[in-house]
């Protein structure tokens, strides 16, 4: 679950609507500059299933030691390459290219987005289960490339495409964490505009409380509304997991009314968080 603290109260997103939010992303990716990677339809798919894992976690979620609803970064390590081994398997098991790239994306998740941000970090020492995650993680990954006809030409598309997922992630989080709620300028780091570009930075500055500009725009059009579904729940100490089920069970789904568009276009005012979904997620 993503946890974020708003003046309302405790706005929850799951992880299985943050991965659809990536998947609208996906979906409306494909500026003048920015050219999709081919084939598309895997990268798309990784897009929406990426978390997928985290579906029967986010069915019965948990608080922690003070009582607080456990935010994404701070799942235990071990249920953690559970649950994303559980929901690779589902991937792969549908698509094994879309398998391909979330499993490159869980890999990342320990190990600095391979790179993305800096030089991984030695295994040497690391636990246990993260160590036998990321060596099944590759295995499982050398297995796919096989199938697929591994060569350079899948390298080099694989990259780009893990990439891609790796600039919808952190734009979704940080349209629905704490960055850009907070007013907080942010960047995309290393997005290919085609397969073998080494990738631009996409600026995103704040324009309102749920909209952001974004430079050089990626978007086909000049705006993409990327609406969320979340949950707006007490901000108090919960007396145990039942006690936040029930809470998460009563709160009314509502949705997030999110536009990011070309620098120089206002969005204008932005809607309460407190207003109903007629979504019907």
């Amino acid at each position: 679950m993503i946890v974020s603290r708003r003046p309302e109260g405790l706005l929850i997103v799951r992880q299985v609507d943050h991965q659809v939010q990536c998947g609208m992303m996906a979906a409306a990716w494909g500026g003048a500059e920015f050219r999709r990677p081919e084939p598309y339809g895997p990268v798309r798919d990784a897009a929406a299933w990426h978390d997928e894992g985290w579906r029967a976690w986010e069915t019965w979620p948990s608080t922690d030691e003070r009582g607080a609803p456990i935010d994404f970064p701070d799942l235990d390590r071990a249920e953690h390459v559970r649950l994303y081994s559980e929901g690779i398997r589902r991937v792969a098991a549908r698509s094994p290219a879309a398998g391909l790239l979330v499993s490159m994306h869980a890999q990342g998740l320990y190990e600095r987005r391979l790179g993305l941000d800096g030089p991984p970090p030695p295994r040497a020492g690391r636990r246990c289960e993260i160590g036998a995650f990321l060596a099944g993680q590759e295995a499982l990954q050398a297995r796919i490339a096989a199938e697929l006809g591994d060569g350079p030409r899948l390298r080099s598309w694989a990259w780009a495409a893990y990439r891609l997922l790796q600039a919808w992630d952190l734009l979704s989080l940080y349209l629905l964490w704490r960055a850009l709620p907070s007013g907080r300028a942010g960047a995309l780091p290393a997005v290919p505009r085609a397969v073998g570009d080494p990738g631009v930075a996409i600026a995103l500055t704040p324009t309102g409380s749920a909209s952001c500009a974004a430079e050089p725009f990626p978007f086909r059009g000049d705006s993409v509304s990327l609406p969320a579904a979340a949950r707006l729940i007490d901000d108090r100490p919960y007396r145990d997991d039942a006690d936040l089920r029930r809470a998460l069970g009563l709160a009314e789904c509502i949705d997030l009314d999110i536009v990011v568009h070309r620098e120089g276009l206002g969005r204008g005012p932005s809607r309460d968080v407190r207003g109903p979904s007629d979504s019907g997620r």
